[in-house]
């Protein structure tokens, strides 16, 4: 009966640690290496409308239940590799947004593999001028996933007090190991 519970305690953290770090195989549910075209049907499907630039395709949906620009980035052959989604930041909100967005991506893929709060002279962190750190780059904010099949997922504030989730693919960022 020992032996039991104890392989019981060994299995189960292993268990749950794995569960933890599922694939990022897509986007919004939007395959990595889907066709720029493709993603601009899937946008026009969910009735969003959206601006084709380049390389890139963007709309204003709500994700996680606000709303946010969406933008998805695609490589030189036109295969979605990054998934970016900006909300847009205050002084007074972004601190708080860029934390309930980490614990929304802590709940999905659990804890980070890295995160940075940096600070450079003359800010010092808690001296209670970080949104003036931030504006002036003296001051860097960026929480990061990585999963075995080399995908990423992050949360940072840019310098204008935007947040940005960003979900990236970089197996499809060079188009020279991009599936066709």
């Amino acid at each position: 009966m020992k032996r039991i519970i104890l392989c019981v305690f060994l299995i189960v953290p292993v268990f749950c640690f794995a569960q933890n770090k599922r694939a990022l195989s897509h986007f919004w549910d939007i395959p990595w290496g889907t066709s720029i075209d493709r993603a601009e049907a899937i946008f026009t499907e969910r009735g969003f409308e959206s601006m084709r630039e380049g390389t890139s395709l963007m709309t204003v949906a709500a994700y996680e239940g606000e709303e946010a620009v969406i933008m998805l980035l695609f490589n030189r052959v036109n295969r979605l590799y990054s998934g970016n989604v900006i909300y847009t930041g205050t002084p007074e909100s972004v601190l708080e947004k860029y934390d309930d967005f980490r614990k929304v991506l802590y709940r999905r893929y659990g804890p980070p593999d890295r995160a940075v709060e940096y600070y450079e002279e003359p800010y010092l962190k808690g001296d209670g001028k970080a949104i003036e750190a931030i504006s002036t780059e003296n001051a860097f904010f960026f929480t990061e996933w990585q999963f075995g099949d080399t995908n990423q997922a992050s949360v940072a504030i840019l310098q204008n007090l935007d947040v940005c989730l960003t979900f990236r693919s970089p197996s499809y960022a060079d188009p020279a190991t991009a599936v066709r």
